[in-house]
């Protein structure tokens, strides 16, 4: 485990965030936003919409296991001061649901329904247009968001060019570094991929926390954040 990236904003770490998680301690971050690695069917006989084959999601990780999907978000509801948000795989959303991880709440499961999926290129059946969005919270302290009475559910493109197979729009998880956070709060994000997360984050004016295990990943997140700060809400919620 080490620093790859760092500056007044952002902390990025090169190593397996199950390391890392398990060295912070109890309610150190505002909220987890992040999108843990998916089961291999997810994406099995699938493309991208490029046209390029790409493997599972575990990328970079030797396993990674259901089990270890559910102790990870678990040891996100222990540092985590509120929600936890991420991207699921449909049968580990509906799996928490109907079980929910010790020490978190299932507030809601949204949807996020791709306006560009991928191709089922095996031809035997639809294409899996749609992802689960797990709107998790810590159990024993109330509930709130910045959201109001809106939906947590969203129609939006995969997003492009972003040195990574799976990245996610950014309109949508800035939304959740506004929904689900203060002004000057810290987000983690044990799965930093390309960085969306931590890019939003430092976008809306948020400090930012980020585990990535892949170095590949680390240079593109790095070379990501190198662009400068965009905090277009001030010192707005």
């Amino acid at each position: 485990m080490s620093i790859y990236y760092q500056d007044e904003y952002v902390t990025l770490h090169h190593g397996d965030s199950r390391e890392g998680l398990a060295a912070m301690e109890d309610n150190s971050v505002a909220a987890v936003i992040t999108d843990p690695p998916y089961s291999e069917n997810t994406h099995a006989m699938a493309k991208s919409n490029k046209g390029k084959g790409h493997g599972v999601k575990a990328i970079g990780f030797k396993s990674f296991t259901d089990e270890d999907l559910f102790r990870t978000l678990i040891e996100c509801g222990r540092v985590s001061q509120r929600w936890v948000i991420a991207n699921l795989d449909y049968k580990h959303a509906f799996k928490i649901d109907s079980e929910p991880l010790e020490g978190l709440r299932v507030m809601r499961i949204g949807v996020w329904v791709k306006t560009n999926p991928m191709p089922q290129i095996s031809a035997d059946r639809p294409g899996q247009g749609w992802e689960a969005i797990a709107y998790l919270h810590k159990e024993g302290v109330k509930p709130a968001w910045n959201g109001g009475g809106k939906h947590g559910n969203y129609v939006l493109p995969t997003a492009q060019n972003e040195g990574h197979p799976t990245s996610k729009p950014l309109p949508m998880v800035s939304e959740w570094v506004r929904n689900f956070t203060k002004h000057g709060e810290t987000i983690l994000d044990p799965f930093a991929g390309s960085g969306t997360t931590l890019r939003a984050a430092v976008d809306n004016g948020r400090k930012a926390i980020g585990y990535e295990i892949d170095e590949a990943y680390c240079e593109v997140i790095a070379k990501r954040l190198q662009q400068g700060a965009l905090d277009i809400f001030g010192g707005a919620a």
